[in-house]
């Protein structure tokens, strides 16, 4: 199988599992929020936060470097120790800090909770090689299928128990069951063991490989996890609650519209690492796919955010209507960023999103601090600016490391940029002078079709070439497979 079917294939796979995922993991969302509180949501969302920061430093960025690395079962096998001895450590450490951190934050049931979880980084731990390795071999249908399973089953029995009344552990025990189900999958997908000899040197040798990586997520997911932290911190955990309905609707977007080629992406970009030509069509080609789905219903959402996070989620809920609608807002910062750091960790330029994640990590904490004071709704607004910037320091970087050619970029998306913002306009006015005093769904049901069909048809009378250009791609691709 060519590279180009290779891609084809991993993104359907990719897409399906992520669809899968989301749809059960939504409606499974949707029942839990209807049955718990915003102070559940919020306790259990601060706990996980720990969790989340630490599975990142337990996996050390060697995911990629099993993905990017030839077959080689000595550094497969230093991988493994080395992520597990990590794993166990961080368990400990949530042990003994659990107690500590309940009281600073003050927010009962917290210390339980990182308790529990504390098994949490040793399955991460035992599940980074095997990833590494259905990633390296597009095997992203075993991917697929583990997320579906552990979600329906993990979903389930947090659904049972937060009808037995069990609060905030009912999403505490649906995490621990998730991790644990995908665990046992992904080892079922693969052949490779690991051998029972260590090498003090090939573990160093491997988090040295792996710590650049290491240091740029953490960077990254510091940025979201420590804005959380300070929500729960300075507005307590009803607030984080709000935020935290709010951002699972826009991770839904992300999950349909741009994880399933960034879940790719990585994979294609490093087979690809040696030839820049190819390499700059590889990333247009995924920026410009991925914002043809993704920007237009950022857009919608920021016009009916409100509606439909009444309707999903109910009323108890309305504040975190407005936080999605703000967060909608860095739709077109967040189809392109997802991208950059897989090419810089592909070809071997993981120091240059590790200092772009410095700089973003020091101005966002230091504003979202500050703002912090006033409301979450300043908070969400000073993070969408900032990812603004970022994009723009993105793209410098792309021109002057990368000879990408940024003119380029632009014209191929300037279509669906500007379909998108046209449709964004049209649905403003039919909300705002058609439909400004119906009911949330009544809305909902009208204006998502008038948008969808607007969008297709201003697309297809406006640049039609591009249209011909998109379905050509589509027949090829199915021809090839």
């Amino acid at each position: 199988m060519t590279l180009k079917n290779k891609i084809v294939s991993g993104s359907l796979w990719s897409f399906i599992g992520n669809a899968s995922f989301q749809l059960s993991g939504l409606v499974i969302f949707i029942i839990l929020s209807r049955i718990l509180s915003p102070v559940d949501f919020g306790t259990a969302a601060l706990a996980v936060v720990f969790v989340e920061l630490t599975n990142t430093v337990v996996r050390y960025g060697l995911v990629e470097v099993v993905v990017r690395s030839k077959k080689n079962s000595n550094i497969e096998n230093s991988i493994f120790f080395a992520t597990l001895i990590i794993g166990i450590v961080s368990a400990l450490f949530f042990i003994f800090s659990s107690t500590y951190l309940e009281v600073l934050f003050e927010a009962p049931g917290l210390a339980i909770s990182l308790q529990i979880l504390s098994i949490v980084p040793v399955m991460q731990a035992l599940s980074t090689v095997p990833e590494g390795l259905l990633k390296r071999d597009f095997k992203f249908k075993a991917l697929a299928i583990r997320l579906l399973l552990s979600s329906l089953f993990s979903g389930a029995v947090a659904i049972y128990l937060a009808y037995a009344s069990y609060g905030f552990y009912s999403l505490i025990i649906q995490k621990i069951l998730s991790i644990f189900l995908s665990l046992l999958l992904v080892w079922k997908a693969i052949n490779w063991k690991p051998e029972l000899s260590l090498s003090v040197s090939g573990i160093l040798n491997t988090l040295k490989q792996g710590q650049p990586i290491l240091l740029s997520s953490l960077v990254g997911q510091g940025i979201f996890r420590f804005v959380e932290l300070i929500i729960g911190f300075f507005l307590g955990v009803v607030a984080l609650g709000y935020f935290k309905i709010a951002g699972k609707l826009l991770d839904v977007i992300v999950q349909f519209t741009i994880r399933p080629i960034v879940d790719v992406s990585f994979s294609a970009f490093a087979n690809l690492q040696s030839n820049t030509n190819e390499l700059e069509a590889c990333f247009i080609k995924f920026i410009t796919t991925t914002t043809l789905f993704s920007l237009p219903i950022f857009i919608g959402g920021f016009i009916i955010g409100d509606e439909m996070v009444y309707l999903v989620f109910g009323d108890k809920w309305s504040e975190s209507g407005v936080i999605f609608s703000i967060l909608c807002l860095s739709g077109f910062s967040a189809s392109f960023n997802y991208f950059f750091a897989p090419l810089c960790h592909a070809t071997h330029n993981s120091n240059i999103p590790f200092k772009l994640r410095v700089v973003e990590f020091i101005i966002t904490i230091s504003v979202v601090s500050f703002f912090a004071q006033y409301s979450i709704f300043h908070v969400v607004f000073s993070n969408v600016v900032i990812a603004s910037i970022l994009t723009t320091s993105m793209l410098f970087v792309l021109g002057s490391k990368f000879y990408f050619s940024i003119k380029l970029m632009i014209i191929s998306l300037l279509p669906t940029v500007v379909s998108s913002f046209a449709m964004g306009v049209v649905l403003y006015l039919v909300d705002y002078f058609i439909l400004f005093e119906e009911q949330a769904l009544v809305k909902v049901a009208l204006i998502t079709p008038v948008g969808l069909l607007f969008y297709f048809l201003f697309y297809r009378l406006v640049f039609p070439e591009v249209v011909l250009r998109i379905i050509g791609d589509i027949k090829n691709l199915k021809n090839k497979r």
